[in-house]
């Protein structure tokens, strides 16, 4: 499979839109609004009642992720909404103190 046929399958911009990717919110791949758009149906349709079943989708998944990024444990995987909320999340997590120095490198994208 090519990579323009990938592109063109997955990415279905209209032809008036030219995108420049800039690491902040961008154009979900075709896979990702088939999913949304079968999860929005189910929960519509069902409400809750499959909630076992979502936590089965959930752990299959960190599994593929821990094999993907070689961690010892899916524990150790944190499915989080966005860049922002993650750092926000580790940043919590650490015991801050009077006096303490964040250093960040001045290319860091601006939400973050």
């Amino acid at each position: 499979m090519s990579l323009q046929y990938l592109l063109a399958t997955e990415f279905k911009l209209s032809p008036a839109v030219i995108y420049l990717n800039h690491a902040a919110v961008a154009p979900w791949p075709q896979r990702t609004v088939d999913a949304v758009k079968n999860f929005a149906i189910e929960n519509g349709c069902q409400g809750a009642r499959d909630y076992p079943n979502w936590n089965t989708v959930e752990s299959r998944l960190r599994e593929r992720l821990k094999t993907l990024i070689h961690v010892r444990s899916s524990d150790e995987i944190a499915l989080l909404k966005n860049t922002s909320e993650a750092l926000s999340v580790v940043a919590h997590g650490l015991q801050w103190n009077i006096g303490d120095t964040v250093v960040i490198s001045d290319q860091e994208f601006p939400s973050n």
